[in-house]
């Protein structure tokens, strides 16, 4: 990637790394690593993928344990919807994070025929690297600008 694209991301993203390299793995679907024949090596996005997935269920939670005094049932209701993948999916679409999304060739002609969960994946993945480079509050950051504005607010609240 380019330190221009990089800039782009980071922008969307509203978070500058200071490892950027963490980015450009986060935007490094599985395809494109497979395809390398060019000797350079790089990683895929599936480990900050992992770790961006529970830091996401962390985020979540403790924003719903403080703003809402709801039964633990109602509130893991309320987050499984929130971090479900139909909602992360349409946060990557709108910020246009898949247009930076490295991908082999294959993968790079269905980009748009994309399922939710394989574009929620990079919500995740993104997130990951967020908070491997800046920690929590940066990731609450990304979580709340990017998802949580986004949610809809449970009837009676």
């Amino acid at each position: 990637m380019s330190s221009e694209e990089i800039a782009a991301v980071e922008k969307i993203v509203g978070h500058t790394f200071s490892r950027p390299l963490l980015l450009v793995t986060a935007l490094t679907h599985e395809s494109f690593v497979n395809e390398r024949k060019d000797g350079k090596r790089c990683k895929s996005n599936e480990r900050l993928e992992l770790l961006g997935d529970s830091v996401l269920g962390m985020i979540v939670t403790e924003y719903l344990f403080r703003a809402y005094d709801s039964a633990e049932g109602v509130l893991t209701d309320m987050r499984q919807h929130i971090v479900s993948k139909e909602p992360l999916a349409a946060a990557v679409r709108d910020m246009g994070l898949l247009h930076y999304y490295r991908l082999g060739r294959g993968a790079r002609s269905d980009k748009n025929k994309f399922k939710d969960k394989t574009v929620s994946n990079l919500f995740e993945a993104v997130l990951g690297a967020i908070y491997l480079d800046g920690g929590w509050e940066s990731a609450r950051q990304f979580v709340h600008a990017h998802l949580l504005s986004r949610a809809p607010s449970p009837a009676g609240k």
